[in-house]
């Protein structure tokens, strides 16, 4: 690339650089003057651009930053924290320093025309520097937690960059070695195969990111978790390569984004939404414990509150029943009979039913699971009125206390692991 030719080159020849390049040949042998005189003009032009952009950029930012103080919009402090400004700013001093390298660097045309793939690199590398901070800034003005938006933007943010960095470096190549750009673009396009295989993941992340966003699966702040690496936690950040995932011991774990739509992925936010989170525990009871209800034993669970309208009522119902078909009462197993298996199940439903943190508007119930050969299963299934991990605990863990030690007021027996030799 010719920059300047030696005719263009005498206009530039004043008093001053005359000067300097007398005494230059005066203190330095004449072998070493030609290298001398390029070096000190291109120490100059360093020197120059430094101070240039030492006081120019502060003084430019100084002015910006109390026109932004003025104004109501968030996007402009957005732009001044990410210093978009200062890259922008930073072109002043490199067009002085280019308009001055024909004053000091005339001598060697050579020299000069080097220096113009120097200038025109660094034009593009602030420019890069540009951009990259445009994008982090569009980013930060567009991240929002509470919007499915962030995944795409963050993924388009990404894309961006890598896209600006690798045409930035093949403008750099284009320089460096006088190859027209096109020339290197249909280089690159025999080996397509080889550039697939090294952005795979990204190409797959970038399409992953937009259906992410497009379907709301996942955003930022999202607790989910993932069977197939068998996490859980809160998603803290998605881009275009991988996932990061907020353990809750504390710990990070990053996926491909990827598998956000390739995998299992259960998303809690929902939970979240309606403020309920399910209580689904069983309680193991020996079936050796069960028994028919005696009098006596009617007449002592008529005295709990939960559940003495209910004897009362099933009394007279089964009385009427069994008398209207003539069984014979010699036999609890003849005609129909409260157990005591079944007065505890109706006392755990009416205690869920009257306890204040739990949820009347969803499913709440008391089952029976299928017999092991660890004895009954009876399942408690209700959700409470809190997603907050502690409160919710404390909720369940009241609601099993006081379960398991009222199975005692009903002869009822709960399993439980018994260490050899006691």
């Amino acid at each position: 690339m010719s920059w300047y030719t030696k005719q263009e080159l005498r206009p530039f020849r004043n008093e001053w650089v005359e000067q300097y390049n007398s005494y230059i040949s005066e203190i330095v042998n004449p072998e070493y003057q030609g290298l001398s005189m390029i070096l000190s003009g291109i120490a100059v032009l360093v020197v120059v651009f430094l101070i240039l952009d030492f006081i120019l950029t502060r003084t430019l930012l100084f002015f910006t930053k109390r026109i932004i103080n003025l104004t109501r919009f968030e996007w402009d402090k957005h732009f001044y924290h990410n210093k978009v400004f200062n890259s922008l700013f930073r072109l002043i001093p490199l067009a002085f320093t280019r308009l001055l390298a024909p004053y000091v660097l005339y001598h060697s045309p050579q020299t000069l025309n080097s220096m113009g793939k120097v200038f025109d690199i660094v034009f593009i590398i602030i420019m890069l520097q540009f951009i990259l901070r445009l994008a982090s800034t569009i980013l930060s003005i567009s991240t929002d937690e509470n919007n499915y938006r962030t995944v795409a933007v963050r993924t388009f943010s990404q894309l961006m960059k890598i896209i600006t960095i690798f045409f930035a470096v093949l403008i750099i190549i284009s320089i460096l070695f006088n190859v027209k750009l096109n020339a290197i673009l249909a280089g690159l396009g025999a080996a397509t195969a080889i550039l697939l295989l090294i952005f795979r993941d990204t190409i797959l992340g970038f399409v992953s990111g937009i259906q992410i966003a497009s379907t709301r699966m996942v955003k930022v702040g999202d607790w989910i978790s993932v069977s197939k690496y068998n996490l859980e936690g809160v998603v803290r950040e998605i881009n275009l390569v991988s996932c990061k995932i907020e353990n809750f011991d504390k710990t990070n774990s990053f996926i491909p984004t990827y598998d956000l739509i390739t995998t299992e992925v259960k998303n809690f936010e929902a939970m979240r939404q309606t403020n309920t989170r399910r209580i689904k525990r069983s309680i193991v009871f020996n079936v050796k414990s069960f028994q028919f209800c005696t009098d006596e034993m009617l007449e002592k669970y008529k005295q709990i509150d939960y559940i003495k309208n209910y004897i009362i009522r099933m009394q007279n119902e089964l009385e009427e029943y069994n008398r209207k078909h003539e069984f014979n009462s010699n036999l609890p197993i003849n005609g129909r009979r409260l157990t005591n298996i079944g007065v505890f199940r109706k006392y755990a439903l009416s205690y869920l039913q009257e306890n204040p943190n739990i949820s009347k508007r969803d499913n709440l119930m008391v089952r029976q699971l299928e017999i092991t050969p660890q004895g009954m299963p009876l399942e408690i299934y209700c959700f409470t009125k809190t997603v907050v991990w502690n409160e919710y605990e404390a909720v369940q863990s009241d609601i099993f206390d006081h379960l398991v030690t009222a199975s005692r007021e009903f002869d009822l027996e709960v399993v439980q692991s018994i260490p050899i030799g006691k």
